[in-house]
């Protein structure tokens, strides 16, 4: 349920409950902690930085292999080339689906049909002809206790609370900056919570209305969720917690609705992963620093551009001063899985780069401040970072980046062990391959929203800008640190 500005930040996410255990777990931060080879001075400035995210957003959402996509690929290898990185292309096919219009007629038992406000599709789901599919309103229930039974040339409602994760029994903290700050033990970022239509499909359904329960209309517009789910079979559509509430009410009067998504699939589109090379004094060992390049906004996906910050901060270094080789795998799809495998896919075609990698620095989803529903069901700004999560089972990897973090802007950052899962985005991958990793992830409400201007406004350059030192500093730091260090998993 939405909670004031106040209790969003002290109460809602349910402050940390470390207890003894947890307390021991963190890792000391070293007072005024000095990394020997750092140059501030050689990273790109703030607002340069800021300049190629503006630019980026602009694009419009990035999915998958679409032109906005395509064209900030090329703008990720050309400023890589020109730094002098070493860039290849790893080709990959996807069948593009791309929504043209939708809308929700409806037509109650007496009086005139009105038009329902839609928040949003469901990507890669089914599509109508432009005249949309007609019949009977049928409240199918809440997800995940809905019916199936009597759906067939129906257009079925559920209606579904955004899910809850239980940071607290996921993580255990090897260290959270500020020392202060409660890291949050449950976190509900808005997401939708059904990702699969295909038993409406099997129901032989018309289409689905999905209504939000838990969320503004605010909050819940233009979000493109679930992502990386092959093709549903039967078209859906998001509505707003009060739209659902009504049409609940008209289906069980009798309503018959019209649902209309009209998208375009474009067989065999291209779309690459790049993989940037800059040597180091040994080609033996190696460092990734990843991300992948699709999203719909400007945070998702922005990692591409701190990882071009990073390339040109040690492109300007010397040879001799990096010890190990830095590769910079960017890839695509993230949001299109069933059919791209984006750091799967270099793991598994380049396994001799992942025997020398000795560390990975994952880096997602960056500058993002917090915004929020409060009581009222307005959607505003807290005035506060949102919470990142970064995820490693190391203890080596982890005392680096919380010492990295030290008075930097990047406040709200929990160093985690997944003690019970908990790996989210492309770090995952590479952890599970054996490679000590760090994924660096914040998870916003808006994570997943593709307005036109890539929620923009929801931005920090300041954060943004911070979290390129911090993570500089963790590469110098890895870089020195012996490999044997690095995989540790006690503190």
């Amino acid at each position: 349920m939405p909670v004031s500005r106040r209790d969003f930040v002290h109460s809602a996410l349910a402050v940390s409950t470390l207890g003894l255990a947890g307390r021991q777990a963190l890792i000391p931060i070293a007072a005024g902690a000095r990394v020997p080879g750092y140059r501030a001075s050689l990273l790109p400035s703030q607002k340069e930085v800021w300049d190629w995210q503006v630019w980026m957003a602009k694009l419009g959402p990035k999915y998958t292999g679409n032109k906005a996509h395509a064209e900030f690929v090329k703008f990720l290898a050309s400023h890589l080339e020109e730094y002098g990185l070493e860039v290849a292309r790893e080709h990959y096919m996807l069948p593009r689906w791309e929504a043209r219009h939708c809308a929700i007629t409806v037509t109650p038992a007496s009086g005139k049909s009105f038009r329902a406000p839609v928040t949003s599709y469901f990507p890669y789901s089914g599509q109508t002809p432009a005249g949309g599919v007609t019949g009977e309103l049928v409240y199918a229930g809440h997800n995940p206790s809905f019916t199936l039974d009597g759906l067939q040339n129906k257009i079925a409602l559920i209606d579904f609370a955004t899910n809850v994760r239980h940071f607290g029994e996921m993580y255990k903290p090897w260290g959270i900056y500020p020392p202060n700050a409660r890291f949050p033990q449950d976190f509900r970022p808005a997401r939708g919570a059904v990702n699969d239509l295909t038993k409406f499909q099997k129901a032989r359904a018309l289409g689905v209305i999905l209504a939000w329960t838990d969320v503004s209309d605010a909050n819940a517009a233009d979000q493109y969720t679930p992502f990386s789910r092959p093709p549903q079979g039967v078209p859906g559509l998001y509505v707003g917690r009060e739209t659902g509430s009504k049409l609940k009410q008209l289906a069980a009067n009798g309503a018959q609705a019209t649902l209309t998504l009209e998208a375009d699939v474009f067989p065999d589109t291209l779309t690459d992963t790049l993989l940037a090379t800059l040597p180091g004094a040994t080609s033996d060992e190696v460092i990734i620093v990843n991300t992948h390049t699709d999203g719909p906004n400007a945070t998702e996906e922005n990692g591409g551009l701190g990882i071009l910050a990073l390339a040109k901060y040690f492109s300007r270094l010397p040879r001799s001063e990096r010890r190990r080789t830095l590769v910079f795998p960017l890839t695509t799809g993230h949001f299109a899985g069933p059919w791209v495998p984006s750091m799967r896919g270099i793991i598994q075609k380049y396994p001799d780069l992942i025997k020398k990698t000795v560390a990975a620095l994952t880096v997602e989803h960056l500058g993002c401040k917090e915004w929020a529903d409060d009581t009222s069901f307005r959607y505003i700004p807290t005035g506060e970072n949102e919470w990142a999560v970064a995820i490693t089972e190391m203890a080596g990897p982890g005392r680096i980046l919380v010492e990295a973090l030290e008075g930097s802007a990047d406040r709200k950052t929990a160093v985690v062990n997944p003690v019970h899962g908990g790996w989210l985005g492309e770090g995952g991958s590479l952890a599970r391959a054996g490679v000590p990793t760090i994924g660096y992830i914040p998870q916003p409400n808006y994570l997943l929203a593709g307005p036109a201007n890539g929620c923009i406004e929801k931005l920090s350059a300041e954060r943004l800008h911070s979290e390129i030192e911090v993570f500089a500093k963790v590469i110098h730091k890895m870089d020195t640190v012996p490999a044997a260090e690095l995989k540790r998993r006690d503190s």
